[in-house]
Parts: structure tokens; C-alpha cells; sequence
């Protein structure tokens, strides 16, 4: 499984998923999301929280510039994290990163500070619509 690691103190967001990029459509698959045209998430067993699966398409929605074909279903496998360890800004990086890294190219450096008042990350460069 990958991991996506954010620690700049004693805690951090750590996120374990596996992703799998599929070209053929079902159009009866249960838990799919229209990204794009031709763009499209699968969840399979993996709940998350609306907040969290905004950031994964948002992420989505990042790279869809560098997809060389199409239709496209990214396909969330596993998805593992402890909420004590976990804010939902991390799906947005963690796709990205799978994407980047899957596609070989560079990961782009997260902006990210620790905001020990609010004892959350902040993520400048992120908003969700």
C-alpha cells in the first residue's frame, strides 16, 4: 500500500490507500462519481466522509491536464487512516501524490505549515468550492 506522510511536529497526517487506474467503464458499478467527462471515481468498499471525498475530487480535478486517456476510472482499493492522524485536506495530496508518482513524474511540493493555535495543518494553496 502507499502512504501519503505529512509530520512538521509530533503529529501528522498519515494516509495508506491503493489506487488503480481502470480504462473501462461499468456503467452498473455501485459507488462511481462523475469527475469529468470521462473522468470518473469508484469508491468500491471505502466510506468516507463528504468533507474528505470533496478533497479526493478536488485532487482529481488537479491532474486531470496530464491524463493521456480517456474514458478513465481512478479506483480507490483500499483507503486506511486513524482519525487521530488524519485531516481530510490529506485526500487531495494523496491522490496527487498516487498520480504523480504512478505516472512518473515529480510530486509537487506541498505548501503546508502547523498552525499550533487551531493544532491543525493549513494548507495555503488549497480551498475546497
Amino acid at each position: 500500500m502507499d502512504r501519503l506522510t505529512i509530520l512538521k511536529t509530533s503529529w501528522g497526517i498519515a494516509i495508506f490507500y491503493e489506487i488503480k487506474e481502470l480504462l473501462d467503464l461499468n456503467e452498473n458499478s455501485v459507488n462511481i462519481h462523475k469527475i469529468a467527462p470521462q473522468v470518473y471515481l469508484k469508491l468500491n468498499d471505502n466510506i468516507i466522509d463528504n468533507i474528505s471525498l470533496n478533497y479526493l475530487k478536488k485532487g482529481i480535478k488537479s491532474i486531470i491536464q496530464y491524463i493521456d486517456i480517456f474514458p478513465v476510472i481512478f479506483s480507490i482499493e483500499k483507503l486506511e487512516y486513524n482519525f487521530c492522524d488524519y485531516q481530510p485536506e490529506g485526500m487531495y495530496y494523496a491522490f496527487r501524490k498516487w498520480f504523480f508518482e504512478n505516472h512518473n513524474m515529480e510530486f509537487p511540493i506541498i505548501n503546508v505549515y502547523y498552525d499550533k493555535e487551531t493544532n491543525k495543518y493549513i494548507f495555503p494553496d488549497l480551498t475546497v468550492e
